[in-house]
């Protein structure tokens, strides 16, 4: 203990390069989930709880990111290969960590997840979620395009689970705050596989069989707008928000169908599913 003390005296600006390089690459892990998961569950949480002090705020946020993070280690551990084709900057596929590493990495952010769920009080949502990743993960379901969908729900769902209680001051999530969250979670179960038009190159070469490849592009991509234009019509209708919410949600909706429904490039399928992704 003594000389690594000693040895971070003698060269305190190695030990801080040493803990930004850490950083950055905890980053890069979860940096595809910032559009897609982080800033939605938490920007739902805040909304449902209501009013919150700083402190919860950074509390959830922590939470929020220790889930989303056991996730997306084991995720891109298991599909590296793929990466080093379609991702070659995410940490492993870069060099920027070891396999072993990683999986070191991945037991202690799971042991950590439960150490902050036993802190929040959200063990029901953590043990959910525990089993949903992996079902994904472990259990190869991650390759069934349905069952697929359905289980990132589940997931998504538990971001906005855990993260309400904590907002809220560890009170249970109940009545309408419930039915928003299962509603959160079934509109990914339905229109989930957007996501997968960004990725297609890829998923072919990996021998993947997504809904985007399992169906013609016309086919599904008319079927996605028909979903997301029918969430849209009934969540209006069903929450009656203010007109001017109502329009630009609905503004949000046009463009992202539309944007699937216009052009098939991938790079233009990535900043559609960016929009999906907000509403």
């Amino acid at each position: 203990m003594k000389s690594s003390f000693e040895s971070v005296m003698k060269n305190p600006f190695g030990y801080i390069s040493s803990s930004m390089e850490f950083m950055k690459t905890l980053y890069l892990f979860g940096k595809s989930d910032i559009p897609a998961a982080v800033l939605p569950t938490m920007t739902i949480a805040l909304v449902l709880a209501g009013p919150s002090s700083l402190h919860l705020i950074v509390k959830g946020f922590l939470w929020n990111q220790l889930h989303l993070l056991t996730f997306q280690v084991k995720n891109q551990i298991d599909g590296v290969e793929e990466d080093r084709m379609a991702k070659p900057h995410r940490p492993l596929p870069s060099g920027m960590i070891s396999l072993e590493s990683a999986t070191i990495l991945y037991y202690v952010l799971f042991t950590l997840m439960w150490v902050a769920a036993l802190y929040t009080n959200t063990i029901p949502c953590t043990l959910t979620y525990s089993v949903a990743i992996l079902i994904y993960n472990e259990g190869g379901l991650a390759a069934v395009p349905v069952v697929k969908n359905v289980i990132g729900a589940v997931g998504l769902a538990c971001y906005c689970w855990g993260t309400t209680i904590i907002l809220d001051h560890g009170r249970e999530v109940h009545g309408l705050k419930a039915i928003a969250m299962v509603m959160t979670g079934a509109i990914f179960a339905t229109t989930g596989h957007a996501q997968d038009f960004r990725d297609r190159s890829a998923d072919a070469l990996m021998g993947r069989k997504t809904i985007p490849l399992l169906l013609s592009q016309p086919m599904a991509r008319w079927s996605l707008a028909a979903l997301i234009a029918a969430w849209t019509i009934g969540l209006i209708a069903l929450w009656q928000p203010p007109a001017v919410a109502s329009i630009v949600f609905a503004s949000l909706a046009l463009r992202c169908f539309g944007g699937y429904l216009w052009s098939y490039d991938e790079k233009d399928d990535y900043t559609s599913y960016f929009l999906a992704s907000r509403k």
